[in-house]
């Protein structure tokens, strides 16, 4: 064998080792869960349920919400990672009946990059650190509704930063997949909103925000890239 071929040979005998030692890419997806503050938001349900007083008829405050998500990172070696997430938050209310109703549909875009150290493997487990620094962006509507009328729909604009704190596990199903769970707290508020382009204030005629700031539970599955 001449000189190239050994080389190429012993390239390819490296390959195992070089992955091992080198920076490991993953990706994970899943569900979740959050509570949430929403001072203002649920100010107005208060509002709302006062008027509607002797009606038999409750708004109910938003309180918590279902998040689905995907995130990307590598592990760079001794514990530490970094990556890039997203998570869709979800939070809804409404009342009404045949005459017509209101409901408040309020998701938001949170996208964040974050920092994780993990602990060394326990058999087929570890657990790990995050922190996690990104912005929050409203993507929500009211909607208003009139029987014989119809309905009217009023866009909530705005954006803010977020900052997310926790830890977690994975559990190994195999040598690349994984399930992955986490708690931890957000802090999240969409700031000084507006309402089809025109500002909102509060009843303290502040900016009106809708804050997504509270504890959250995350749970899917982790894939990693090589072995």
């Amino acid at each position: 064998m001449n000189r190239s071929g050994l080389l190429l040979g012993a390239w390819i005998m490296a390959l195992p080792t070089l992955a091992m030692a080198g920076p490991r890419p993953w990706l994970a997806a899943g569900l979740g869960g959050s509570t949430y503050s929403m001072d203002d938001v649920n100010e107005d349900v208060g509002g709302i349920n006062t008027l509607l007083a002797g009606s038999g008829l409750k708004m109910d405050e938003i309180t918590k919400g279902l998040t689905f998500g995907a995130s990307g990172g590598v592990d760079l070696g001794n514990g530490f990672g970094l990556g890039i997430g997203y998570d869709r938050l979800t939070a809804s209310t409404d009342v009404g009946d045949f005459s017509g109703g209101i409901e408040y549909h309020m998701p938001a875009n949170l996208f964040r990059a974050l920092g994780r150290y993990s602990f060394a493997n326990t058999g087929k487990s570890r657990g790990f650190l995050e922190a996690a620094l990104g912005r929050v962006t409203s993507a929500g509507e009211v909607r208003l509704t009139v029987a014989g009328v119809g309905s009217q729909v009023g866009k909530l604009e705005g954006s803010g930063l977020a900052f997310e704190a926790g830890g977690g596990g994975e559990i190994w199903a195999g040598p690349q997949v994984a399930i992955v769970g986490g708690v931890g707290y957000r802090h999240a508020s969409v700031r000084d909103v507006k309402l089809d382009g025109s500002p909102v204030y509060n009843a303290s005629g502040d900016g009106y925000s809708i804050d997504y700031s509270g504890v959250f539970l995350r749970a899917g599955l982790l894939f990693a890239l090589v072995p």
